[in-house]
């Protein structure tokens, strides 16, 4: 169901809260945090706001199991914040010729009820990752192989359709490797409490509950141990309880959910901030296919009446970073010649800043010069859909424009999203975030542009493209040149910037908040823990 990128709302993937009491409860089942030497503890306990639909990435792809699952099935390599890949399961990947890759397998690892990792285990995993028909949320992201064979007892060859830049770091991203012959037995409940996949990686799952996920450690890991025994994730669907379990000794560690709340967390005593600059790009959706939208000047009239800068300083405060274009400047690092050219193609853009007189000249120029109405879904709580649209309606009511709220579940939302619309068609306008998967403008450009990509669980909501777009896009999809890539990203951005299909907004960073003695012993970045689990390593205590 997933493209190139993830959906996400707030804490990750937006997913109705159950009651906060429950939770509340649930979170004070993990054990005391106990201190040892080298900064060895007996347990940590994590909030996340739910709990995982699967423990099998493939039928729930969101940062929370992937935070949850990474520590337990590893990756064959691990992705860095500028798109670099380094060893994982995987020692060595050879290419050969620009559509195979050949991955040779690290000797002597185990999973963990003793088995030896095989090519055959590879094999599946990455089968399984990309077995669309059978509904695989991780399948769009690796849409482009071909085949996956055991070339090897510790060798797998892995061809693509065509050229894919960046396909290494893409097929990391969902190569949850898991013991195939576990999950071949487990065909209809892998992913259950009952049936949990096995991994190689420094922890098991021995404990799955609608409270609480314990992770334990991996007797037959290879590398060093971890220096805490077990990791507690228990599900707190509300910022405020999160806090009061954290001031409570119930709870070491959580992500923020309220940026603006950041300042409560670090009021509670012993706790330490960590900031991590995401990826994220939130942005408006204009359906250029049906009216009102399909006017040129209603979509600009509509990006001068937003307060963008006010609606992120009052939605996530100082934990955000103004968009200038589609892609947040970090995306571009592998095309871009430099991050100087990048940020300065980026401030060469046109910008919509609030400006009524703009907004009103552009909408006298419409077709709908008297005004219109629109209405427009929202998600309560979430910062990037209720705020701006509030600020939309109450800066376009003196044009005459009426733009409605209307509140949806984050079931229905996502509903009308992967279906591209109720009638697969008309989507009006949405507020949309997505998390790229790996630090490249294709995870954005590549998901919402394209006529490929207008149809049912295709992300081009604006349902636009033209020539010039069609161009761009096959060539920043499919190209392995850098220079080629660089020119179709600034095409791609240009051609958004003036025609208005989507409005950028903002990125909001990762805040994330330790206590109880716990600390990360080096800097992360979003992928260590979003992607790759190796968040865990860096835990320690005192």
């Amino acid at each position: 169901m997933r493209t190139k990128t993830r959906l996400w709302g707030q804490w990750g993937l937006i997913i109705p809260g159950a009651a906060v009491a429950i939770l509340l409860t649930a979170a004070c089942t993990g054990q005391p945090a106990s201190g040892g030497a080298g900064g060895a503890a007996a347990s940590f306990t994590f909030a996340l706001p739910a709990a995982p639909i699967s423990l099998d990435i493939t039928k729930d792809f969101d940062g929370n199991i992937m935070q949850i699952m990474a520590p337990v099935t590893e990756k064959l390599e691990l992705v860095s914040e500028t798109g670099e890949v380094s060893p994982g399961l995987a020692t060595s990947v050879a290419e050969p010729d620009p559509t195979t890759l050949v991955y040779t397998l690290r000797p002597g690892v185990k999973f963990s009820d003793g088995k030896p990792l095989t090519s055959a285990d590879v094999v599946w995993s990455l089968q399984h990752a990309g077995d669309a028909k059978a509904g695989a949320q991780t399948a769009g992201n690796i849409d482009w192989v071909s085949s996956v064979s055991a070339s090897g007892p510790l060798e797998v060859t892995v061809k693509t359709k065509h050229p894919v830049p960046n396909a290494r770091a893409s097929i990391a991203v969902v190569s949850f490797i898991q013991q195939a012959e576990f999950a071949k037995a487990h065909e209809k409940d892998l992913g259950t409490a009952a049936a949990v996949p096995v991994g190689t990686g420094p922890y098991r799952v021995t404990e799955d509950t609608p409270q609480q996920v314990t992770l334990s450690r991996n007797p037959e890991y290879r590398g060093p141990a971890p220096r805490v025994d077990q990791i507690h994730f228990s599900f707190i669907s509300q910022g405020n309880a999160a806090q009061l379990a954290m001031r409570s000794g119930a709870l070491q560690g959580s992500l923020v959910s309220n940026l603006k709340t950041v300042d409560q967390w670090k009021a509670i005593p012993g706790t330490t901030k960590y900031e991590l600059p995401s990826l994220y790009t939130t942005f408006l959706t204009m359906d250029t296919s049906s009216a009102p939208l399909d006017d040129i000047h209603v979509r600009r009239a509509i990006a001068y009446s937003v307060d963008r800068a006010g609606v992120m300083a009052a939605g996530y405060g100082e934990y955000a970073t103004l968009l200038k274009g589609l892609a947040a400047p970090g995306l571009l690092v592998d095309v871009a010649p430099s991050d100087d050219a990048a940020k300065t193609f980026l401030g060469s853009l046109p910008q919509y800043a609030l400006d009524p007189a703009k907004a009103k000249a552009e909408l006298a120029q419409s077709s709908h010069a008297s005004g219109f109405s629109l209405d427009v879904p929202v998600l309560s709580g979430d910062p990037a859909s209720e705020l701006v649209v509030q600020n939309l309606a109450q800066n376009m009511k003196p044009l005459g424009v009426t733009i409605t709220a209307k509140t949806v579940t984050a079931s229905e939302w996502i509903s009308t999203i992967y279906a591209h619309g109720k009638d697969g068609k008309h989507l009006g306008m949405q507020t949309m975030s997505l998390v790229p998967s790996v630090p490249d403008p294709n995870s954005v450009l590549g998901s919402v542009t394209g006529q490929e990509n207008i149809r049912p669980q295709g992300f081009n909501l604006a349902n636009w493209s033209t020539p010039e777009v069609e161009a761009a896009y096959t060539q920043l999809t499919t190209s392995t040149d850098k220079a080629q890539r660089w020119q179709a990203t600034q095409t791609l951005l240009k051609a958004v910037a003036a025609d208005v299909p989507y409005l950028p907004l903002f990125a909001p960073h990762i805040v994330a908040v330790l206590g109880g003695g716990f600390t990360f012993d080096r800097q992360l970045s979003f992928f260590d823990l979003d992607v790759n689990g190796t968040w865990v390593s860096a835990l320690k205590a005192g």
